[in-house]
């Protein structure tokens, strides 16, 4: 979906991320790097709290994971701050050119799937 490609060890990443952020109740985000989890925020009312939990543990070139669509850019922003190189998430919001915009300008690889896992 964006400019910026995936490296394939940051696809391997991003599928991991998401296996576990289908067993993470929602809304779920998973930070991941080398096939480990680093971070996961879930069961919180909003995305953005979610996310500010996983992206404590974040290290430079983590990826990030997502069960639910991106209706803003805030977590793009944040996940940009916190040094992570690829977004995985399903997509679907009707703002959904923002987050990839904000992917685009922030040099972040991401991915779009169509399927959501949410778990409440």
């Amino acid at each position: 979906m964006t400019k910026q490609p995936v490296a394939e060890q940051e696809l391997r990443d991003l599928v991991f991320a998401m296996t576990v952020a289908k067993h993470v109740k929602s809304n779920a985000i998973v930070v991941a790097k080398n096939g480990q989890t680093l971070g996961i925020g879930g069961g919180q009312t909003n995305r953005i709290d979610a996310a500010r939990l996983a992206l404590r543990g974040a290290v430079a070139g983590a990826v990030l994971a997502s069960d639910g669509f991106f209706p803003f850019d805030d977590v793009v922003r944040a996940a940009h701050e916190a040094g992570i190189r690829a977004i995985l998430q399903p997509g679907g919001s009707l703002r959904d050119n923002e987050s990839i915009q904000a992917c685009d300008d922030l040099g972040i690889a991401m991915v779009l799937t169509g399927r959501r896992h949410f778990r409440h």
